[in-house]
């Protein structure tokens, strides 16, 4: 008879942090696993026709899921874009990673990591998702006024 041993944790506090490598797993992975399943299968007792086709049906879940977040993300990716597009020339003001307050008018948009940013005329940078408020720039109103806007 085996002898079998607990396993015992340790934590230990510190600043030191590890950058997790973010790996998911893929349909082929989840292809591989069930081929070295049914290699190593008892003979005696195979595993049902029915499991099996359980699995393939999982599989083919995991991949259309996977299919349909991969659009979404795009989707969401181009509509961030285009209301940061919509923004350009227009005065705004939203939150930095501090919590400081800044405002300024937008001059440009970058993507950068799958985050949109805005460009303002202040020399400062701010994420789409801080945004706080956003006010017609100063060409538009005297556009409104029926003053010409020179260019």
């Amino acid at each position: 008879m085996a002898t079998t041993t607990g396993v015992s944790s340790t934590s230990t506090t510190g600043t030191t942090q590890l950058k997790s490598t973010k790996k998911s797993l893929q349909t082929q992975d989840f292809m591989n696993l069930m081929l070295t399943q049914l290699q190593n299968q008892d003979p005696m007792n195979p595993t049902s026709n029915s499991e099996l086709m359980a699995q393939m049906s999982q599989i083919g879940q995991l991949q259309a899921n996977t299919q349909l977040q991969d659009l979404l993300t795009g989707m969401t990716a181009q509509n961030q874009l285009g209301a940061a597009g919509n923004m350009l020339g227009k005065m705004v003001s939203g939150l930095d990673d501090n919590n400081a307050t800044v405002s300024g008018l937008v001059t440009s948009v970058r993507v950068e990591n799958n985050k949109v940013f805005l460009e303002l005329d202040s020399g400062k940078t701010l994420g789409l998702e801080k945004v706080t408020a956003i006010a017609p720039g100063p060409n538009a109103q005297a556009t409104a006024t029926g003053t010409p806007v020179a260019q």
